[in-house]
């Protein structure tokens, strides 16, 4: 493999999705002097910004028409001809990949509007472009493909399974399939590495990087376009980021706040659900811009607003209004029927209904980082990041709640965080340990304990002897903090001297003490089948498979053994949807 000389990473983001790149160098080792390189020129795109829109309009066979800020110039432009040629327009496909909390949703989570079925063609499409963008910007400065190491960024609050698709989506997108090529990065601790080097300030501090010092501690909290992703961290002696939170999230990122604006203000003023529908297949652009002009606005709303937002109706919009909406418009807001109005009391109804999600996550991971790493003898510190971040209501309410217990800091170019940070972690890594968010293990085998085990899982193999199915052999337990390549072995043999082969499988689950790999909570996340051909010759006893698992990276890392033979096999853990 040639030797790495650049560095790029790609945030693919709900809303917005970037590129950065910067090129290793002995000048670029501290971080602070890391000429860290954008692409700010997008085609469609209003204004320069380091991101493109993550937006597709695909046709009928799923081929792409266009993408990024350009699908959304032509989609408002074109959107009526568009639409009726069997185009669509897709956005917020990202979060079709997720699960969050606890549940169990068959196969894939729901979308922001739970429409799409197969997300993963949506997101190889988009990232095939991007990629091909950046790849293009760098090669141009001289660098050949097989001189870059790719880093592409994953929420925190994404299990293996999550993370897997990503990988499989990249590498069908064309991204480097060798090991080592292309990694992934927590897109909180991407930001955390952002903030210690942007001159984040905090009482006590002598100078601009005391998110650096030995014994400083820290919360970080991402605000997105889809998702919220908080995880908190501290400083080892060398200043080491150690994790001392465990990663919580859900989906109440901004684009919930239009979520709403759309079903609680635009469903009741342009004449109800099957208006609404209507209005998204007869003039689909028209009201996309309202969308827009409300997405302008939001980001000014504070949580004293005194005055209502006005969102101009335009004349294509007023147009196909029925007649009974474009009657009634007047009196649901005061005579006005050149605007939607949005009251004060209407806009802080719509940031309720998502930031108070955030203030409970918020509290749990102060309680986290008490639990781990003991009380604060100072205020806690919470770093806000992401777009959503630069919400002044979000900052006032968060600061309000906050007030006696942290100081809250708006890290700089907060929507870049990620992106910048990501470029920082691919160059030098200075995460050391990780909590682990669940108890994993193997199912396995094991001599059955009169009055401990459950009769029904009592077996007798051919040789008499008594054993216990299902038990759960334990790798790393649900918040043990694991240092960074950590690594886990366990080892077995056959049950039956006639078995030619072992699958090895592979649990999850938040208990930290499971018994029993079948126990409420537990879910298989993967498996491992073992070939015993090559030692199909030894004795049973020496037929010893030793599993290891690696943890504290960012993706969990699976290998097998074959004792009686030293044989490594070369083995890819498939994670399984819960």
């Amino acid at each position: 493999m040639a030797e790495i000389r650049v560095v790029a990473v790609i945030d693919f983001g709900t809303h917005g999705c970037g590129f950065a790149w910067t090129f290793l160098s002995p000048l670029h080792d501290d971080p602070c002097q890391r000429q860290i390189f954008t692409c700010d020129e997008w085609p469609g795109q209003p204004s320069p910004y380091p991101k493109t829109l993550t937006a597709l309009i695909i046709d009928r066979r799923g081929d792409v028409l266009s993408w990024g800020w350009e699908a959304h110039r032509m989609w408002r432009t074109h959107g009526l001809e568009l639409y009726h040629t069997g185009h669509r327009y897709k956005k917020h496909f990202k979060l079709s990949l997720a699960r969050f909390g606890d549940e169990r949703p068959p196969r894939r989570g729901v979308s922001l509007n739970d429409c799409e079925d197969s997300p993963e063609r949506l997101v190889v499409a988009f990232l095939k472009r991007i990629y091909q963008r950046a790849l293009t910007e760098i090669s141009g400065s001289g660098y050949r493909a097989d001189e870059i190491r790719w880093c592409l960024t994953v929420p925190a609050i994404w299990d293996d399974y999550q993370k897997q698709l990503m990988r499989e989506a990249a590498y069908e997108a064309g991204m480097p399939t060798e090991d080592g090529r292309l990694i992934l990065a927590l897109e909180p601790e991407a930001a955390a590495y952002h903030a210690r080097v942007s001159g984040v300030s905090v009482s006590g501090a002598e100078d601009g990087r005391d998110l650096t010092r030995p014994g400083t501690r820290f919360m970080v909290v991402d605000c997105g376009g889809g998702t919220i992703d908080i995880t908190a961290y501290r400083n080892d002696e060398n200043g080491l980021m150690v994790e001392i939170g465990r990663a919580y999230g859900d989906k109440s990122g901004s684009a919930y706040l239009n979520k709403v604006f759309e079903e609680t203000i635009l469903t009741k003023r342009l004449g109800g659900v099957e208006e609404m529908q209507r209005l998204a297949n007869q003039c689909p652009a028209a009201l996309e811009d309202l969308l827009d002009a409300w997405e302008r606005v939001k980001v000014h709303a504070t949580v004293d607003l005194a005055h209502p937002l006005y969102l101009p109706i335009g004349k294509a919009l007023d147009r196909c209004l029925s007649e009974p909406a474009r009657y009634a418009l007047p009196d649901l807001q005061g005579g006005d029927d050149e605007y939607i109005v949005v009251s004060p009391d209407e806009v802080r109804d719509i940031f309720e209904e998502v930031v108070p999600r955030i203030l409970d996550m918020i509290d749990r991971q102060l309680d986290e980082m008490r639990e781990a790493a003991g009380p604060a003898q100072s205020p806690e510190v919470v770093l806000l990041v992401g777009g959503f971040a630069a919400s002044p209501y979000l900052q006032q309410r968060v600061r309000g709640h906050l007030l006696g217990r942290a100081e809250v800091r708006v890290v700089p170019r907060s929507a870049m965080a990620v992106l910048a940070g990501a470029v920082h972690f691919a160059y030098d890594p200075q995460t050391r340990a990780r909590r682990s968010k669940y108890t994993y293990g193997i199912d396995v085998v094991t001599s059955f304990e009169e009055g401990a085990d459950l009769p029904a899982k009592r077996r007798v193999n051919s040789r008499g002897e008594v054993n216990c199915v299902d038990r759960f052999a334990v790798f790393v337990r649900a918040g043990e903090t694991v240092r960074t390549g950590h690594e886990t072995v366990q080892g077995c043999i056959p049950v039956e001297g006639d078995q030619t082969e072992v699958d090895v499988d592979f649990y999850a689950t938040r208990e930290p003490e499971p018994r029993y790999v079948d126990e409420v909570g537990c879910y298989r996340i993967g498996r491992l089948t073992v070939n015993l051909a090559k030692v199909m010759h030894l004795d049973l006893t020496q037929r010893s498979i030793r599993v290891a698992m690696q943890f504290g990276e960012t993706e969990i890392k699976a290998r097998v053994t074959l004792g009686g033979s030293d044989l490594q096999l070369d083995t890819v853990l498939d994670f399984v949807a819960p």
